[in-house]
């Protein structure tokens, strides 16, 4: 590499000097031969460098000739020009010179990466530190293999156990339990239990609930299955953050405002977001239909629940009954609501309500995986 190195910075120099050949013109007097006077280019002295040469031999036998006084003699014979020689002034384009030259600019810039590759040495850069990759550190670790699972199976993670998995009438039934100390995992943990086909195609996404489970205690859950359960062959479990969410594009509503509105059943959350896509309000309606066996007893519940959230500043809540029912309506201002009070965030503890600022794509993604159809 080094000799490498040194021939090109040899053919440079060459060409450079041949570049200003071109380009540069300098003027030298060299007097021989009778008084005779040349003028040469910086080219021309490349090409014949020998005349100056003679030039400057016979330069002492010119000089003690010029030193000589001769008498002037007078002539009446008329004065006829002559040619002595013809100058040519044609101009000459430099842009192939040009481009050499800035071709030869970029092999003296990449010659690092030519002697590597000549060598068979290969400079590996990080691009997450732009730096370099440090030899003496560790490989990254691969990404890790997906783990399928059947219903017979029992899975643990991290001490929270998952069993008995069973489909029947249309849900997916199983059991958790939490055998360690910390009994917010849950809580704490975004948990998805995604269902494939054969093939492993994934068919549906289902988010497990986020809420606190006491050690040693097990708690059975249910969830709506979409489509034909016997499509269903094996499932994962994964834990999912923020950034795995794929981005969504909203509604928009006006310039400043985007919505979303997310619908299951008799189930209806209208979220509004503002220009950064940043969850600002939401509107949630309930329809409770008087056919069904337990209506008495809901009608009792939400209008309970109507009050606790009235006594919450940024929240309005109503219930009305109709016809063929009830329509509990609460609508949440969030930036007038305390979320660092503890009371209010315990009463406003429902799976569909978002804290202030909450992403688009953070409630299209977990309400999509609550059964919800999100439109926008």
């Amino acid at each position: 590499p080094f000799i490498l190195s040194l021939v090109v910075l040899a053919l440079g120099l060459v060409f450079v000097l041949f570049l200003l050949s071109k380009l540069i013109m300098i003027e030298i007097p060299c007097y021989f031969k009778e008084d005779v006077i040349y003028i040469y280019s910086l080219k021309g002295l490349l090409r014949k460098a020998f005349f100056c040469y003679n030039c400057f031999e016979n330069w002492e036998g010119v000089m003690s000739k010029k030193k000589k006084k001769e008498p002037i003699v007078l002539s009446n014979q008329e004065l006829i020009p002559s040619v002595i020689g013809i100058i040519d002034d044609k101009e000459k384009s430099n842009w192939p010179l040009i481009i050499l030259f800035i071709l030869l600019i970029g092999f003296i810039v990449g010659l690092p990466t030519i002697t590597a590759y000549i060598t068979g040495e290969k400079d590996i850069t990080d691009i997450t530190h732009p730096g370099g990759t440090d030899k003496n550190k560790e490989p990254l670790d691969p990404p890790m293999e997906v783990q399928y699972y059947t219903f017979s199976d029992t899975v643990n993670i991290d001490g929270i156990t998952f069993s008995d998995f069973e489909i029947r009438e249309g849900l997916l039934h199983l059991k958790i339990t939490n055998q360690q100390e910390a009994k917010s995992y849950l809580a704490e943990h975004k948990l998805y239990l995604e269902l494939y086909n054969i093939d492993k195609t994934l068919l549906q996404r289902i988010k497990l609930p986020s809420e606190n489970l006491s050690k040693g205690n097990t708690q059975s859950y249910s969830f709506e299955i979409n489509g034909a359960s016997s499509n269903i062959a094996t499932f994962t479990l994964d834990e999912k953050s923020e950034e795995d969410y794929p981005s969504v594009k909203l509604k928009k509503e006006n310039d400043d405002i985007y919505s979303l509105t997310c619908t299951k059943g008799g189930d209806k959350v209208f979220y509004e977001f503002n220009a950064e896509q940043k969850l600002v309000s939401m509107i949630h309606t309930i329809n409770y239909l008087n056919t069904q066996s337990d209506y008495l007893q809901m009608l009792t519940d939400y209008r309970q629940v109507s009050s606790k959230y009235n006594a919450i500043d940024g929240v309005t809540s109503n219930i009305v009954e109709a016809g063929n029912g009830f329509t509990f309506t609460t609508t949440l201002s969030l930036e007038h609501i305390d979320f660092t009070n503890r009371s209010i965030i315990n009463t406003l503890n429902n799976k569909v309500f978002y804290g202030k600022d909450t992403l688009g794509k953070v409630v299209y993604f977990e309400l999509s995986a609550m059964n919800y159809k999100c439109s926008v």
